[in-house]
């Protein structure tokens, strides 16, 4: 337990609350105050690696007293690496800059270009400007590394997006001194995402356009350090005007997940580092190992991974899981579409806490063509489902569901609201009506029949490829250039395009969302296996690893026979595996259509 205490520690150098640590320890911590106290201190108070601050109250390392004096009273040292790539290698280093700053003022400079054992490729050259002749006869890395440890010596490290920079010169210390260059370090690049929440980019460029600051020395390292200096210090204004005056509290500060609590992850990393880099379902626990979440992934280490960076892309409820996930098990699959049919059925059947039904399924959009009498109206849906006209798709998101829904609307002006309709020439019309995106059949304004013929004309549109769309559109692009309004020219020009990709897709994909019955075949895990599904209605009625695709009859027949007494697997098959193929196409695998009357399944493979 103390040992799972100091990590969390490590990562905070400002320290922790005994109601943090409780919460650390105990999946449900109580509430009696003075109890708390006694556990905390009695497990930390005999340990030396710990100390206790009777004035902030709270537990800290002692490595990290230094570190609570005030941020214009320590000495920092601002490093940026020009280098031959993007993977961290020592070998690649071909420039360090390092300026020192004691009392936020610059005291000393470090600039000093290294021979690399590979030249720099032509972009890095166009990039920096540093060539292969301006480093032919420069010393080597570890020539030079005694003189800049020297330099650092005593500060806190600062860096923009410091996890690459610091990558290559913790490998190079490693190298040279067998131990990492620092843990403790602060970067700008976090502290502007919490410093500064109005500025959307906060590359150094975008940073130094929105403080002002002069650029002439980008991309060589004393140039880039120089202007991460001149940032670096303007954040430290920010903090100080937010109370945040001491380096700790920057260090916790630039550590904070989104939700705004310490970011922490008890997942080990050696567990992380020892998963598959297949496709399959990983599965987290908690402490006391209980299921908290199943996820899929086509690279699970990859995936899991990601897990452990402080993303801004974690949600709140994500950020949750990660504090509480101790442990990852991964269960390979032989491809995506089996590792997201396998997630639909475990998330079904064991309901994990941290998994919201249907948020597993892929992002597939659909558009509706409904039968609402007498006036059917047009809708997006997440999944085709019930009685309806005519479902269209599927789209890779309600985006593009909706902005398809727009062109279908210029042209063929059908209702989208919802409920009965009941025409009265004293109805307002809503918003669509008002900017003619609907023929405002609410306040009598056309007929039923009439009505029905744009839905018909739709219909058979969409049947036949949408001719009357792309001419429709197309011929409102030649009006607009020939007004001279290029811009709407152009939209309308991506909005033709758009129909030809969208339309293609259905073309493929479009009978799987009609039907919603079919036979799936890819190849398996292993030379000659063969994955068999069956879809029926939408959902999977059976699955099965065939020795081979001689055996598909025989596990087909097997499968008809046992159909009336099957319980189908309870997930949407159709949606599943529509973003599969609308990803991947039918690569490696085969599609068969399945008539609704078995009697009518194809008799041979």
């Amino acid at each position: 337990m103390r040992d799972r205490v100091y990590e969390y520690l490590s990562l905070r150098p400002e320290g922790a609350t005994v109601a943090e640590i409780l919460d650390l320890l105990f999946t449900r911590p109580g509430r009696d105050a003075e109890l708390g106290n006694r556990v905390v201190h009695s497990l930390l108070a005999a340990d030396p690696r710990f100390a206790w601050d009777e004035g902030e109250q709270r537990w800290r390392l002692c490595r990290f007293e230094v570190l609570q004096q005030p941020v214009r009273q320590m000495p920092f040292t601002i490093v940026d690496l020009e280098t031959t790539g993007l993977t961290p290698d020592p070998d690649g280093i071909i420039e360090i800059g390092a300026v020192r700053i004691e009392g936020c003022r610059v005291v000393a400079h470090f600039e000093q270009l290294v021979q690399p054992t590979t030249a720099p490729p032509p972009f890095i050259v166009r990039l920096t400007g540093i060539t292969p002749e301006m480093l032919c006869g420069q010393p080597r890395l570890h020539e030079i590394w005694r003189r800049f440890r020297d330099f650092i010596a005593g500060s806190v490290v600062v860096a923009h997006n410091a996890a690459f920079d610091l990558g290559y010169l913790n490998l190079a210390a490693q190298r040279f001194d067998g131990s990492p260059l620092t843990d403790v370090y602060l970067c700008t690049l976090k502290l502007a995402r919490r410093l500064l929440p109005e500025v959307r980019r906060r590359g150094l460029d975008a940073l130094a356009e929105f403080f002002g600051l002069e650029t002439s020395g980008r991309h060589r390292a004393l140039g880039d350090a120089l202007l991460t200096v001149e940032i670096f210090l303007r954040l430290v204004e920010r903090a100080e005007r937010q109370g945040l005056t001491r380096v700790a509290q920057l260090l916790s500060l630039q550590e904070q997940g989104r939700d705004g609590r310490p970011f922490f992850s008890p997942l080990p990393k050696w567990q992380v580092e020892s998963l598959p880099a297949e496709p399959g379902i990983y599965r987290f626990y908690d402490s006391a190992e209980r299921l908290l979440y199943i996820g899929r992934a086509k690279n699970i280490r990859r995936r899991v991974r990601s897990y452990l960076s402080n993303a801004r892309g974690h949600s709140d409820k994500t950020l949750d899981l990660i504090r509480h996930a101790h442990r990852v098990e991964a269960e390979t699959t032989p491809n995506e579409l089996e590792a997201a049919l396998a997630e639909a059925i475990a998330i079904r059947r064991e309901k994990p806490p941290y998994n919201k039904l249907g948020k597993h399924l892929p992002q597939v959009a659909y558009l509706r063509i409904g039968n609402e009498k007498p006036f059917p109206r047009l809708s997006v849906a997440r999944r085709p489902r019930g009685k309806t006209v005519h479902w269209i798709g599927p789209f890779r998101d309600r985006g593009e569901a909706e902005r398809f829904l727009k062109i279908l609307l210029r042209v063929y002006r059908l209702r989208t609201c919802r409920g009965r309709l009941e025409p009265n020439p004293a109805a307002s019309p809503c918003f669509q009506g008002q900017v003619r995106l609907c023929s405002m059949p609410c306040t009598g304004a056309i007929s039923e029949p009439a009505y029905l013929q744009r839905v018909y004309a739709a219909l058979a549109d969409l049947q036949s490829g949408c001719p009357a769309l792309r001419t429709a559109l197309e011929q409102q692009r030649d009006e607009a250039s020939r007004e001279s309004q290029y811009e709407r020219a152009q939209r309308l020009h991506e909005e033709a395009l758009f129909l030809e990709r969208l339309q293609a897709r259905f073309s493929r994909l479009g009978w799987l969302t009609k039907d919603q019955n079919f036979l799936l075949l890819l190849p398996g895990h292993s030379s000659g296996t063969v994955l068999a599904y069956w879809i029926r209605q939408g959902q999977l009625i059976s699955r099965a690893s065939l020795a081979s695709a001689a055996h598909f009859d025989a596990w087909l027949e097997e499968a008809s026979r046992l159909f009336p007494q099957a319980t189908p697997e309870a997930i949407d098959a159709t949606t599943i595996v529509a973003g599969w193929l609308r990803e991947r196409g039918a690569t490696g695998g085969y599609l068969f259509r399945v008539p609704a009357d078995e009697s009518e399944r194809p008799a041979t493979l």
